[in-house]
């Protein structure tokens, strides 16, 4: 015989799930109506968040770099990313020193909240640059293309839409926001400010100037932008020549600046007896760490002045 308990048991889920199904099939449709109207709710703040950046551009160093890494309308999610990083990497920091150097927990949680924030940032930074390299090698073969449609006859605004629809990607992308913002209804003129401080580089500051100079003044648009890209293409060419000569340079500031670390981290595989004393003392171990910083600024230093901006 089965258990009293156990007959309890049972017979209390039977019906709790049969008031369950009933209650379920009696909101059933109220539930897939919510569910829809949410979804589109969802989509139509997505769409609305998508609108936004074409009108007011973020402001702000994190709006700054995520705008020239073509990622603002991720502005929520990359600043959450920001702060879950400094927060993991103070966590971070914080544990390892708790279990190898206890008495520097706190400065351990400091370092790794910058590291972690500062990490992130790198990160973002290093997109937006790539991404900058990529619109600056784009650029000459894009004001070519608008030289030819200013030549054929068409407005400026022609021309923004010709790139918007031809130009490769990631430079076709500026030109069609640029675009939307026109047809939102915002000025011509902070569009173009807009998009200079998004693509920066001199050449399209000086694309900018030129097509307010000839709104003002009058003038031949398209010859001024065809000598614009034709400097591009000769900075290019000077560029790589400097680039040729400096790499000599760069490669003897790279070994320099590593040969530290390189001659410390041998010594500690082969004698760890000389180098183990040193780390077990508190102090020395704050002052391994400035010397650790001390030579990385350094390095930057180094590889700073083996870099020319052309």
């Amino acid at each position: 015989m089965m258990p009293i308990n156990v007959m309890v048991f049972v017979g209390c889920m039977t019906i709790g799930l049969i008031i369950f199904a009933m209650t379920r099939s009696q909101w059933s449709d109220e539930l897939t109506r919510l569910n829809k109207h949410t979804k589109r709710m969802s989509d139509k703040n997505a769409e609305n968040a998508e609108v936004s950046i074409f009108v007011t551009q973020k402001v702000g160093y994190l709006g700054k770099v995520l705008s020239q890494a073509g990622m603002e309308a991720k502005y929520d999610q990359m600043r959450m990313n920001w702060i879950v990083s400094a927060v993991g990497g103070i966590v971070l920091g914080a544990a390892i020193c708790m279990f190898s150097m206890p008495e520097l927990v706190i400065l351990g949680g400091i370092l790794g909240g910058l590291i972690g924030a500062g990490g992130f940032v790198f990160y973002l930074q290093g997109l937006a640059k790539g991404r900058q390299d990529k619109m600056t090698e784009q650029l000459p073969q894009s004001l070519e293309t608008m030289v030819s449609s200013l030549r054929a006859g068409s407005p400026i605004m022609e021309a923004f839409k010709v790139l918007a629809e031809t130009a490769p990607d990631p430079i076709k992308s500026e030109f069609k926001r640029g675009l939307v913002s026109l047809q939102l209804g915002k000025p011509f003129r902070d569009v173009m400010g807009e998009m200079a401080d998004r693509i920066r580089t001199p050449d399209f500051k000086l694309l900018t100037q030129a097509i307010f100079i000839s709104q003002d003044v009058g003038g031949n648009l398209a010859d001024v932008v065809a000598v614009i890209a034709e400097a591009i293409r000769e900075r290019f060419k000077l560029r790589d020549f400097l680039n040729a000569l400096t790499a000599q340079g760069k490669a003897t500031a790279m070994f320099i600046g590593c040969l530290p670390y390189g001659i410390t981290l041998m010594t500690y595989l082969a004698t760890p007896g000389y180098i183990v004393p040193f780390l077990n003392h508190p102090i020395a171990r704050i002052v391994m760490i400035a010397l650790v910083l001390w030579e990385a600024l350094g390095f930057w230093i180094l590889m700073k002045l083996t870099t020319f901006e052309v």
